[in-house]
């Protein structure tokens, strides 16, 4: 805009330079007062330039008793005219939350019951397990154990805790049916 001012195209209106000296002038306190309504540097600028656009109509500079007044009416209806454009934009594109369907990650009540039932179902064949079986599948799919460990550690070979866990997962699997 300042390149636009300076070469002269204002000058072609009535009031051309009366423009150029208020762009001159005016082009930083506008900034500072658009950035009053948070808007970022470019959206700033292209305000700016709008506002000094208006202004270079033929006649408009020329008329003025007040440019400085009109000019910041001007950039205040301009903000105020861009958050209107904004909200009718953002209203289109959104929904109503009633027309949403948004799924809950918890279970539902009826899922919440059935979790528990099959929980105490599990509690139960575990605890009918040989107690070196149980003791194995706990350590590997609670504990997350590796075999080797497990064995390690109830002095057992792994093939001995391969066959609890087959054990168990066996006995729950016919449990879960």
């Amino acid at each position: 805009m300042a390149a636009v001012l300076e070469s002269g195209f204002a000058r072609n209106f009535a009031g051309g330079a009366r423009v150029a000296a208020l762009h001159q002038q005016l082009r930083g306190p506008l900034q500072r007062f658009f950035a009053t309504y948070r808007l970022n540097a470019d959206d700033a600028d292209d305000l700016t330039q709008e506002v000094f656009l208006r202004l270079v109509r033929p006649g408009q500079a020329g008329e003025l008793r007040d440019p400085v007044a009109f000019v910041f009416t001007l950039a205040r209806n301009l903000v105020r005219d861009r958050a209107r454009r904004l909200h009718t934009r953002c209203a289109r594109a959104s929904v109503a939350i009633e027309e949403v369907d948004l799924p809950c990650g918890l279970p539902t009540p009826e899922q919440a019951l059935e979790q528990q039932d099959r929980l105490r179902a599990a509690e139960s064949v575990l605890a009918s397990l040989k107690p070196n079986a149980r003791e194995a599948f706990l350590l590997r799919r609670v504990y997350g154990h590796e075999y080797t460990d497990i064995a390690a550690r109830m002095g057992v070979s792994v093939s001995m805790i391969e066959k609890h866990m087959m054990a168990a997962t066996a006995a729950l699997r016919e449990a879960d049916d």
